[in-house]
């Protein structure tokens, strides 16, 4: 998961228009009784039309997993949902969602359809279902409250890490297999906000794994060609353009615009101390990238 900057997008053109229409909408449920206001939802989905904006914001990539769209289609994911939200155990926090977020643009996330939809591994062992649909748990245990209209957002302790949270996406990182992989530093409650987000994000999908390991496999070699490149460099001027050249090349793979890029930067942080004589000077020229 990598950070989604989601403020660069309140100039925008589409969400300044966009936000005109939340208020009108707000204005007409607000009147409306819950089955009205559900039906309205249902037949209202103009955030579809903010798609093309939070597709470049998040490079064409999946803001959960990092994924590029291939033969899938992306949603418009409302991270506390719309209609209905649920805690990990299937309980019902609210039964009328978080409605009146339905039309505000900071509560969307773009998501692949593999992420958002409950649906089990078709290609794994695992027969489990998982994927987000419409739950959106609440850390109960250490106080948070379920927020109503009106209610301050913060005083919410939600589970599922957020892209839009920097700390957040410092919670999952990736092993050589390309498999999800929680931080050995994180205390309990993070561990446990982790885990649950792997499981209703889908992270550990198999298709994701097996493009996840072919990113680490790709870098683990550039890696190691780099490595010999130095190694065997003639003197310190062909050594200095041998690691202006690794800067390019690892920049491809570790930039925003890489699919998969947290993976990369997993593979780059496992081997520093393999490579430590050149790779950590180098990373710090990489990170201003």
């Amino acid at each position: 998961m990598r950070y989604i900057p989601i403020d660069e997008l309140t100039n925008t053109p589409e969400v300044i228009a966009f936000s005109t229409l939340e208020q009108q909408y707000l204005q007409q449920m607000e009147v409306m009784t819950d089955d009205e206001r559900k039906e309205f939802i249902r037949t209202h989905t103009d955030w579809n039309g903010l798609q093309e904006v939070m597709y470049n914001l998040s490079e064409t990539k999946c803001w959960y997993s990092e994924a590029p769209p291939g033969a899938g289609d992306y949603e418009i994911d409302h991270f506390r949902p719309k209609n209905r939200s649920k805690q990990f155990d299937g309980t019902i926090l609210q039964a009328n969602g978080y409605w009146w977020l339905a039309y505000n643009w900071r509560n969307y996330r773009l998501a692949g359809g593999l992420v958002n939809k409950r649906r089990r591994d078709r290609l794994g062992l695992d027969e489990e279902v998982k994927g987000k649909g419409d739950y959106f748990p609440l850390d109960i245990a250490n106080g948070s409250v379920v927020a109503n209209k009106g209610t301050n957002l913060a005083h919410e302790l939600p589970i599922l890490l957020d892209p839009t949270n920097e700390y957040d996406t410092s919670l999952i990182t990736f092993d050589k297999n390309g498999e999800p992989l929680i931080p050995a530093e994180c205390s309990d409650t993070d561990k446990f906000r982790a885990e649950k987000s792997i499981f209703f994000y889908h992270l550990d999908l198999e298709q994701l794994n097996h493009y996840r390991n072919q990113t680490w496999n790709k870098c683990e070699v550039a890696l190691k060609d780099i490595d010999d490149a130095v190694t065997d460099a003639a003197n310190e001027h062909a050594k200095r353009e041998v690691l202006r050249m690794a800067c390019r090349t690892l920049s491809e793979l570790t930039n925003k615009k890489a699919p998969f890029s947290m993976t990369a930067w997993a593979c780059i942080d496992a081997n520093t101390d393999k490579y430590s004589k050149w790779l950590k000077n180098l990373k710090k020229a990489l990170y201003q990238r």
